[in-house]
C-alpha cells in the first residue's frame, strides 16, 4: 500500500532523473534573479545589451546540432531496447556493434560541425557588434566564448547517447552540477569585474562537466560499443552492420535539421534584432525578460525531456499503450507548469514598481510579457507534438513547420524593424498562435489518425 507521498510521486511521474532535472530548473529559477542582480550591479545598461547579445549569438549552435541530438536519444533508445532483449551472444554483439556505429558516426558529424560553428559564431558576433558605436571591449570574449562553446558542441552527441541508453540519472545529475557551478562562477566573475568574461567562464564549466562525464566516468561504455563495432566489421569484412545512417538517421535528420534552422531563426534572435534596429538598452530589457521566460519554458519541458528516452524505448519494445499513457500525463503536467510559471513571472514583474529600486526598467512591460507568454505557450504545444512523433521514429511535419516558422521569422524581423520590442513580441505571438500552431496541429492529428489505423509507422 503506497503512502500519500508515494502516490503523489507516482501521479506526478517523479523518478530520480526527473528530480535531478527539476532541481536544476528550480536552481535556475532561484539563481536567475540573483544573477540578474549581479548583472544590474556589475554592468551598465549598454553592457547588459552586449552581454545578452553575445549569449544570443552563441545559441546558433542549434544551427549546427541540426536537431540531431533528439534523434540520437530516440535512436539510442531503440537500439538499447534491442540490446536488452538480445537472446544470445551473437545478437548482443550485433546490437552493441550497431550502437557503436551510431556513436562513431555521430562523433564524426559533430566534430566537423563544431569547427564550422566556432567560425560562424565569430563572424556573426563580429558583424553584429562591430556595427555598433560602442567602446565596450567585446572581441576577445567573443573569440574565447566561440571556441569553448564549440568544444561543447563536439561532446554533445555522447551526452545524448548516454541519455538514450538509459543513463538518464547521470546525465541529469551532471546538468544539475553544471547549473550550480556555472551560476557560482558567473557570480564570482561579475563580482571580480570580469564582465563579459563571465560568459566564457560559464561555458567552460559546461564543457568541463560534459568532458568528465563522457570521457572519464563513462569512458568504458563508449569504448566497449566501439570495440564491438570493430570486431563485427572484422568478422563480416564489411561496414554494413545493419544500422544505415543514410536510411535510418538521415531521413529524419535532414527534416529535423531544416525545421530546427527555421525555428531557431524565427524564435531565438529577438535580442539581436532589437539591438540592431533600436539600442543596446532596449535589447538588454528584452534579453533579461527572455532569460526569465526561457527558464520557465525549460522547467515545463523537463517533464517531457526526461520521459522522452523512456517513451522511445517503450515504442522500440512495442509497448505503445504504455508509451501513450506516459506521454499524455507528462504533456498535461508540462503545460500546467508552463501556465503557472508564466502567471507568476508576469505578476512579479508587475509588482516591481512597488520596490522603487528602478528594477522594473530592466524588463519589458507586463502587458508585453503577457503577449510574449501567448507565443511561448503556442511554441510549447508544438514541441509536445514534435517530441511524440520523434519518439515513434516518425518523420517530422516539414511543410507545416517550414511554413509556420518562416512566416513567424519574417513577421518578427519586419515588425522589429518598424516597432522594436513591441513589434517583435506581437508578431511572434500572433503568427505562432494563428498560423504555426494550427497548421502543425492539423498535421499532427492526421499523423495520429494514420498511426492508430495502421500497424506500421507511416513512411511518408
Amino acid at each position: 500500500m503506497l503512502n500519500p507521498l508515494s502516490r503523489l510521486a507516482e501521479k506526478l511521474q517523479l523518478d530520480r532523473s526527473l528530480l535531478y532535472a527539476l532541481m536544476a530548473r528550480v536552481w535556475q529559477a532561484m539563481s536567475g534573479p540573483l544573477t540578474m542582480v549581479f548583472l544590474i550591479r556589475s554592468l551598465t545598461v549598454s553592457e547588459q545589451g552586449v552581454y545578452y547579445g553575445l549569449a544570443t549569438i552563441m545559441t546558433i549552435q542549434q544551427f549546427f546540432e541540426l536537431g540531431l541530438l533528439n534523434i540520437l536519444v530516440s535512436q539510442t533508445g531503440h537500439q538499447s531496447s534491442s540490446l536488452s532483449h538480445a537472446q544470445n551472444d551473437e545478437q548482443r554483439l550485433t546490437a552493441s556493434a550497431r550502437l557503436g556505429q551510431l556513436i562513431s558516426a555521430s562523433q564524426a558529424w559533430f566534430g566537423m560541425a563544431s569547427i564550422i560553428y566556432a567560425i560562424a559564431a565569430m563572424l556573426l558576433g563580429w558583424k553584429t557588434l562591430s556595427d555598433r558605436s560602442t567602446t565596450i571591449e567585446w572581441w576577445l570574449p567573443l573569440i574565447a566564448l566561440s571556441i569553448v562553446a564549440a568544444g561543447s558542441v563536439a561532446i554533445a552527441p555522447r551526452v545524448a547517447i548516454l541519455e538514450g541508453a538509459g543513463y538518464r540519472d547521470s546525465v541529469y545529475r551532471n546538468r544539475l552540477i553544471q547549473m550550480v557551478c556555472g551560476a557560482l562562477v558567473v557570480w564570482l566573475s561579475l563580482s571580480l569585474g570580469f564582465k563579459l568574461w563571465s560568459l566564457v567562464a560559464a561555458s567552460g564549466v559546461q564543457l568541463l562537466a560534459n568532458f568528465l562525464l563522457t570521457h572519464l566516468y563513462y569512458r568504458q561504455f563508449f569504448s566497449e560499443h566501439i570495440a564491438s563495432m570493430r570486431q563485427r566489421v572484422q568478422q563480416t569484412n564489411t561496414n554494413d552492420l545493419g544500422l544505415s545512417w543514410f536510411k535510418e538517421v538521415l531521413p529524419l535528420q535532414w527534416r529535423v535539421a531544416l525545421i530546427s534552422l527555421v525555428c531557431h531563426a524565427a524564435t531565438q534572435f529577438f535580442t539581436v534584432i532589437v539591438m540592431r534596429f533600436d539600442s543596446e538598452a532596449e535589447a538588454g530589457r528584452l534579453g533579461m525578460t527572455l532569460v526569465a521566460t526561457g527558464a520557465i519554458q525549460g522547467m515545463a519541458l523537463t517533464w517531457i525531456q526526461t520521459k522522452f528516452p523512456l517513451v522511445s524505448a517503450m515504442h522500440g519494445a512495442g509497448q505503445r499503450e504504455q508509451a501513450g499513457t506516459l506521454w499524455r500525463r507528462s504533456a498535461a503536467l508540462s503545460t500546467f507548469l508552463l501556465l503557472t510559471g508564466m502567471t507568476v513571472a508576469i505578476s512579479v514583474v508587475a509588482s516591481l514598481r512597488l520596490a522603487e529600486r528602478g528594477w522594473e526598467d530592466r524588463f519589458i512591460a507586463p502587458w508585453q510579457m503577457i503577449v510574449l507568454a501567448v507565443g511561448c505557450i503556442a511554441n510549447h504545444l508544438i514541441a509536445l507534438q514534435s517530441f511524440y512523433v520523434m519518439s515513434r521514429k516518425g518523420r517530422p511535419f516539414l511543410p507545416a513547420s517550414l511554413v509556420g516558422y518562416t512566416t513567424t521569422g519574417i513577421a518578427v524581423l519586419l515588425a522589429g524593424y518598424w516597432y522594436s520590442t513591441t513589434g517583435v513580441i506581437c508578431a511572434y505571438a500572433l503568427v505562432m498562435t494563428l498560423v504555426t500552431l494550427p497548421y502543425h496541429s492539423w498535421a499532427y492529428l492526421n499523423y495520429r489518425k494514420h498511426v492508430e489505423s495502421s500497424a506500421v509507422l507511416p513512411t511518408r
